[in-house]
């Protein structure tokens, strides 16, 4: 493929995806052999496939909050396959970190790369958000750790001795 065609097929796939239709991006782009494929038609297969697992083609997820788990894990091995390229390119700290917060429903793998994103570019409003995004459900999680931890203390506290010992009268 030479550079003419990338950047067509490149327009095309923003097109398609500002379209929610992340199904033709996919399949545009692995039309394409897998060794032929650079970094950057890498890294925009990883963003369809994200977005098609948490949004779906045409917003079909958008509202339901169903995420397919296996195809952010397949978008994050894509961009694993380009870690040595990407680590320094904001784009794909961006593409992590959304990947791996809805993959994984932890902020704390999000927050690295939300982190690293943040520092490529400090004015960006889209790494600060999910910087703060993070740090609020790390908050978030912690609270509810918390609030775990001491009920489970109470519970210990007020449950009788015979039934500590497992002997249920």
């Amino acid at each position: 493929m030479n550079q003419t065609e990338e950047t067509k097929l490149l327009e095309q796939t923003e097109e398609w995806n500002d379209a929610d239709e992340f199904s033709r991006c996919i399949e545009a782009i692995e039309a394409i052999p897998e060794q032929e494929r650079d970094y950057l038609l890498t890294v925009k297969l990883s963003r369809a496939y994200s977005n098609l697992a948490v949004l779906g083609d045409h917003g079909a997820h958008g509202t339901d909050g169903e995420v397919d788990g296996d195809l952010l894990r397949h978008a994050i091995d894509l961009l694993r396959s380009v870690r040595t390229q990407g680590e320094n390119d904001p784009y794909w700290n961006s593409r992590m970190g959304y990947s791996c917060l809805m993959a994984y429903r932890s902020a704390a793998i999000a927050y690295e790369y939300a982190k690293r994103w943040l520092a490529l570019v400090p004015d960006d409003p889209a790494a600060q958000k999910l910087v703060r995004d993070c740090e609020e459900y790390l908050e978030e999680e912690k609270a509810l750790e918390l609030d775990l931890k001491e009920r489970e203390e109470i519970i210990r506290k007020e449950t009788p001795d015979d039934v500590k010992g497992g002997i249920c009268k």
